[in-house]
């Protein structure tokens, strides 16, 4: 009775007191833990069989498993993110790329070859330190509708689905659709092939050897997108190397947008490249032009249908070429597809672009001039 009275009077004892003060201090720090760290854990698991004609001297046929892309690049990955306070919060990425076929990793053999990096995220944008996409690659995307497919008008220029860059610092600002980024390395990677941008890393001697500076702008609004993106690699790995010397460049600049409808998107874009390294006989620089058109369409939700075409000219020496791709997909569920997709390259007489881009090295390569073929079939399941 007495301990009733209190209460209606508002008076507590000292247990009840200690009682509410533990059970508000337990939902304290367990909304806190929840609201001040998070790490996600997601990945692809893409793979298939693909048949390819017209490899090498002989003019061969194959049938293999591609060990780099499918649909998607197959990977898994770590993402965290710790609420600091005061607006502030600690971000970072590891991401594995690897091999289903193999079980092995890609990108040389890294444990988080795809991207490690660490930073701090804030309303005035995003800085983080470590290995990191270049920005031309951001500022392909949903502009470049087909790749990383193993079929896409990418396969005419590689580098542009693995624009990645070791030691790198990295600025991001977004707002409203609006999004600026800037990167910066020191030494670009001493473990990818040059047509993947490899060097020899970061060189003491020589400041500019290796380096490497990409900037983005990009707006995305509900229903339609452009950007831009500039992307310059150093030279620098010496004799035998495309970019020998730390005074060489490749640039390459790039401009696409897209637009979408009820249940389809198209998207366009060009790339302008100038290559210091790879001099024509009479020394000058060598130009090249890519550009694309593509789209996809999701006639009903189970079903997404995607095609494109590209095309680069080099200068006027007869080194470009062309590639059709197209691919119908199923969705089984939200997380799990199948598909068929097939891609056809044409060579001109001094090119040897290959249709397979999901081989690492790219074993499936033609003779100068010979068009390719190729045709995959496969499943994909996302986590």
């Amino acid at each position: 009775m007495n301990a009733q009275m209190n209460r209606a009077r508002g008076v507590y004892t000292r247990q009840q007191i200690l009682r509410w003060a533990l059970l508000v201090l337990v939902a304290c720090v367990s909304s806190a833990s929840n609201a001040q760290s998070s790490v996600t854990l997601y990945g692809i698991i893409d793979t298939g069989f693909e048949y390819v004609t017209n490899i090498g001297p002989k003019k061969s046929s194959g049938v293999h498993v591609p060990t780099l892309t499918a649909s998607l690049p197959s990977l898994w990955g770590l993402r965290g993110k710790e609420d600091l306070g005061g607006g502030l919060s600690a971000v970072f990425v590891l991401e594995s790329g690897f091999a289903p076929s193999q079980g092995t990793l890609n990108q040389g053999g890294r444990l988080f070859g795809r991207q490690a990096y660490v930073g701090l995220s804030g309303s005035w944008g995003t800085v983080t330190l470590g290995r990191q996409y270049s920005q031309i690659f951001r500022a392909l995307l949903p502009e470049d509708t087909l790749a990383p497919n193993i079929y896409a008008a990418a396969d005419l220029d590689p580098y542009l689905t693995q624009p990645r860059v070791d030691n790198a610092i990295t600025y991001t600002f977004k707002s409203s659709g609006l999004t600026v980024g800037v990167t910066y390395s020191l030494g670009r990677d001493a473990v990818d092939s040059a047509a993947a941008g490899g060097c020899a890393g970061q060189s003491p001697g020589n400041w500019r050897a290796c380096k490497a500076m990409s900037a983005m702008v990009k707006y995305d609004a509900a229903q339609w997108g452009v950007g831009a993106a500039f992307d310059r690699n150093y030279g620098g790995d010496g004799t035998g190397s495309p970019l020998p010397l730390g005074s060489q460049t490749d640039t390459r600049a790039v401009i696409d947008g897209y637009v979408k409808f009820s249940s389809a998107t198209i998207g366009a874009g060009l790339v302008h490249r100038i290559d210091h390294g790879a001099q024509t006989p009479n020394l000058f620089d060598v130009v090249s032009n890519y550009w694309w058109i593509g789209g996809s369409w999701l006639p009903v939700p189970e079903v997404a249908l995607d095609a494109q075409f590209g095309h680069i000219s080099v200068d006027s020496n007869a080194s470009g070429g062309s590639v059709i791709a197209a691919r119908a997909m199923y969705f089984l569920s939200k997380r799990t597809a199948v598909y068929v997709t097939a891609g056809h390259v044409f060579n001109e007489r001094n090119a040897a672009f290959s249709i397979d881009g999901g081989v690492v090295p790219p074993a499936s390569t033609p003779l100068p001039g010979v068009d390719q073929t190729g045709v995959m079939v496969g499943m994909r399941h996302q986590f």
